[in-house]
């Protein structure tokens, strides 16, 4: 029975692939790199990002600078941005079904917070998690210390994500995992890696067991 559901931001709540593309080619043009485009980053892109940064030609950065600056270019270029319209009817369907839904995500805490509010969805969640730096630290530290003091069973727990790096983390957890494949990540390569896939967060539904 699920009692609990780790919802990822980016991809998976947030429609922002195309926001994260128009940052990533402005970062490229400063660098005199060539651009990508929404089908080779969903193609390309890996955690940890250091390594999606070396894909690119980005060669030995520090990565905190890196995450401070495609932040600056993600908020230059955020009128691409917008929460999935079937987030509401998954999750209006969680919380019918008395499941704690709680937000984590790799962005610093006090811009996801920032997000969430602009967006005006703080209200669906039980609990909100970001990084406590700048730096892209380890969300899997985060979700074990959560289930660690929350006391919850990892059968119990389904996270729900858009990249094959959240589908990763819920099974080293011992947890159930969704993807979205319409996020940061192809369907083709959600598919492969061997995880469950929803085209629409409506089908969740039939998972919230």
């Amino acid at each position: 029975m699920i009692t609990h559901i780790i919802w990822d931001f980016n991809g998976t709540v947030l429609d922002d692939a195309q926001t994260s593309v128009c940052a990533v080619n402005e970062m490229l043009a400063k660098r005199a790199l060539p651009p990508t485009d929404i089908d080779t980053y969903r193609n390309t892109l890996v955690m940890p990002l250091e390594n999606y940064y070396e894909t690119i030609g980005i060669h030995n950065a520090d990565i905190a600078s890196l995450s401070v600056e495609f932040q600056q270019m993600t908020e230059k270029n955020a009128h691409h941005s917008k929460i999935f319209d079937d987030f509401y009817y998954a999750i209006d369907i969680a919380k019918a079904k008395g499941i704690k839904n709680i937000l984590m995500s790799s962005l610093f805490s006090e811009y996801l917070k920032k997000e969430v509010e602009k967006y005006g969805i703080a209200k669906y969640f039980n609990e909100i998690y970001g990084m406590k730096d700048t730096s892209v630290s380890s969300k899997y530290e985060m979700a074990k210390r959560y289930i660690k003091q929350n006391n919850i069973s990892p059968e119990n727990l389904l996270f729900i994500g858009d990249l094959i790096a959240d589908g990763n983390m819920a099974k080293k957890l011992g947890a159930g995992c969704i993807l979205i494949p319409r996020g940061h990540n192809s369907q083709n390569r959600c598919i492969q890696a061997g995880f469950n896939i929803c085209l629409s967060l409506k089908d969740v539904e039939k998972f919230l067991i």
